[in-house]
């Protein structure tokens, strides 16, 4: 009758020592199963260097009046360019910061054509935030929409005779877009931005518009050349109309300026992807 109970604290030692070392093997086991220590990250993003080599031309009139224009001004803008994604909430935030300097091409004032064009600066922001909502062939093409956020400064300087000419030039703009993107087997992939400007502020020295409204519209090949390197070629256009609503001085007369902004050309990127 005593082996019974003397066989109770040898069970109970063995009992309360197994359990420390169940918790101990759970410390180690990750949402996968055991030998998991980290989760994988979800979050994943680039950074890279871009250059774009474009043209513009621009309008500021209407059927009577001719207030400026220029037309084949070249501009070279060294822009530095980050994305971060989160694969899990399939969200993303981009942006990119360009500076550069414009040069030649025609430029008329008052209907005046200016004998020579002056160097001037060029300088914009675009910050774009957004979601992915639906994927194609095996995730091979993806389809994103965004809301952003684009400032946009390109002056005007030229010479007549011995006067200098100056006209400054901002833009604030509300985008909204799409992006579709996808791989071009393993090493190569695309991606094309499409956005509407529904809505932007334009300044012309002291000018303000009274509505600008535009399209935007961005294309990139790239090319892995390591696991973290990419290269890409592409081209970039943009356009932005905005109308101004003044008074003719002489008259008091209502007259309604439009203007027309184009520039578009060619892009080159390095990417470091992380």
């Amino acid at each position: 009758m005593k082996r019974p109970f003397q066989s109770l604290p040898i069970a109970a030692f063995l009992a309360l020592s197994s359990a420390p070392l169940a918790s101990a093997a759970d410390l180690y086991s990750g949402p996968s199963g055991p030998g998991e220590l980290y989760q994988t990250s979800t979050l994943r993003g680039s950074i890279g260097l871009r250059y774009w080599y474009s043209q513009s031309r621009s309008d500021l009139d209407n059927s009577g009046f001719d207030i400026s224009s220029t037309d084949n001004v070249t501009s070279n803008t060294a822009e530095l360019v980050g994305t971060l994604e989160d694969t899990t909430a399939n969200t993303f935030v981009r942006g990119y910061v360009g500076l550069g300097r414009s040069n030649g091409g025609d430029v008329h004032f008052s209907g005046y054509e200016m004998d020579n064009t002056d160097e001037t600066s060029l300088g914009y922001v675009v910050i774009d935030g957004g979601w992915g909502f639906a994927q194609f062939a095996n995730n091979q093409v993806r389809l994103k929409g965004f809301v952003g956020y684009q400032y946009l400064s390109d002056d005007v300087s030229a010479q007549y005779g011995n006067l200098t000419v100056e006209q400054s030039r901002d833009w604030h703009a509300i985008r909204l877009g799409m992006t579709a993107e996808g791989d071009l087997g393993q090493r190569v992939g695309w991606s094309v931005d499409v956005a509407g400007v529904p809505w932007s502020y334009n300044k012309i020295e002291t000018w303000e518009s009274d509505w600008t409204y535009g399209l935007e519209a961005d294309a990139m090949l790239n090319v892995d050349l390591t696991q973290n390197w990419q290269l890409g070629v592409g081209g970039r256009y943009w356009w932005l109309h905005s109308n101004f609503d003044r008074r003719y001085v002489v008259t008091g007369e209502k007259v309604v300026l439009d203007q027309n902004y184009h520039r578009y050309g060619l892009l080159l990127e390095s990417r470091y992807t992380f």
